[in-house]
């Protein structure tokens, strides 16, 4: 009688912990999709000035991008500097709605090496300056295609 028991209240604890822990199954389909598209872009360089920060990126397609930072619009991006989890990689990760950024967050590198010539604390050529006070007039942060004129000009040797 007394194995029969102890059989019984361990039958019992074993049914009971796997319904009690089951794992219920809910089909992916019926989830609501967001509504942001989330990109992560690998970030090869940046300079930086009072007026914010250029960033230098590969955008889905390998090509290099540029992307500003004005220091007015602070409040719009995050820059982190993690320690031991990123494995010393140098990122952005961009949150859009409706074709513009909404977010946009900056893990940095554990260390910088300003001695390399892809980071830099200098000042910015006019140009420069004028796609900062465009993004920092509009209020939001922009792609360097919505500001414009950011393709560089490729002349043939010996034309003009």
């Amino acid at each position: 009688m007394k194995k029969f028991v102890i059989t019984f209240v361990i039958l019992l604890l074993l049914f009971g912990a796997a319904s009690g822990f089951a794992q219920h199954v809910v089909r992916l389909g019926d989830l609501p999709k967001s509504e942001y598209t989330i990109n992560i872009f690998q970030v090869i360089g940046f300079q930086s000035n009072k007026e914010g920060y250029k960033i230098v990126y590969l955008d889905n397609n390998y090509k290099i991008k540029y992307l500003y930072l004005p220091s007015a619009l602070r409040d719009k991006y995050r820059i982190y500097r993690p320690q031991y989890n990123t494995h010393n990689q140098n990122f952005i990760v961009v949150w859009q709605k409706d074709g513009k950024i909404k977010r946009l967050e900056w893990f940095l590198p554990q260390k910088i090496n300003y001695k390399l010539p892809n980071y830099s604390i200098s000042p910015f050529s006019e140009e420069d300056k004028k796609k900062f006070e465009i993004v920092a007039r509009s209020g939001e942060l922009m792609f360097s295609e919505q500001i414009g004129a950011t393709a560089p000009t490729i002349k043939a040797p010996g034309g003009d």
